[in-house]
């Protein structure tokens, strides 16, 4: 780790440890099991299958997660990576986040042979949702790359709307329209002219841009007072400069995903 990634960390980590409840504070969590079906990468025309667990741990104001927090006893905890609210009301909160960015492997796909791998990163996150009518709510992050390994910056946009089918039955339905950041733009989707002579894709430069929007459905049952089980479909299309780029094959996807966690 390079001296400029720790000193670039040190607000974010510092702030963590400054916001830690003082005294007794309670301690909840939850642990998942997840599997997916989606594309190998985003504008992949192959899909697979992938089964994944999952951690959720919430001390005070802290959280941390891999992805488990539709099983947390608390609705707004669906962020990976770990997390501090900053604020938190009825109808509003804002938080802040670190999370590992796993990047990308070239080998992952054979559309990718020759384009080199994504570095893994971490990114500091800045987040935030307002609840503005019964039942919806608007949810924005804003996440960059800590480490400047290439990950620039991203904007995610969500509307959201909830539906109590049954006193223990939920269905959520959401909009989702995320925006990248050149450098995250090239990265992801841009073919350098070194890249171009490896892959044998055209050299490629895009610019901040829209990336997608995704569309998904999801039902959610609470059994006893522990056990959740959660499923449903997206839908994604990509957009902007993404959508352009030689390494998208196809530019919508549909995305399966049905999970069971246990809360503690």
């Amino acid at each position: 780790m390079s001296l400029l990634a720790v000193r670039r960390c040190l607000p974010i980590l510092g702030l963590f440890a400054l916001l830690s409840p003082a005294g007794a504070a309670q301690w909840s969590g939850a642990v998942t099991l997840v599997g997916r079906h989606s594309p190998d990468y985003l504008g992949a025309r192959e899909s697979g299958y992938s089964v994944r667990p999952g951690l959720f741990v919430r001390y005070g104001r802290i959280t941390a997660s891999s992805g488990a927090g539709f099983a947390a006893r608390r609705e707004d905890a669906e962020l990976r990576g770990l997390g501090v609210d900053l604020t938190k009301s009825d109808d509003h909160d804002l938080s802040l986040g670190l999370r590992v960015d796993r990047g990308r492997d070239e080998s992952r796909n054979p559309a990718l042979a020759g384009m080199g791998d994504v570095k893994a990163t971490l990114r500091l996150r800045v987040g935030g949702s307002w609840r503005f009518a019964p039942e919806w709510q608007v949810r924005g992050n804003w996440t960059l790359d800590a480490f400047g390994r290439g990950g620039g910056n991203i904007v995610d946009l969500k509307l959201q709307h909830d539906w109590m089918l049954m006193p223990r039955v939920e269905l959520t339905s959401s909009a989702t329209l995320t925006i990248g950041g050149e450098r995250y733009m090239q990265t992801w989707f841009g073919v350098t002219p070194e890249q171009s002579v490896r892959s044998g894709h055209p050299v490629y430069e895009p610019k901040l841009g829209v990336r997608d929007l995704t569309l998904a459905l999801s039902v959610k049952t609470e059994v006893g007072e522990d056990w959740v089980f959660i499923g449903g479909p997206a839908y994604t299309r990509m957009l902007g400069p993404a959508a352009r780029s030689p390494l998208v094959q196809r530019r919508s996807a549909w995305l399966l995903s049905a999970g069971v966690g246990y809360r503690f």
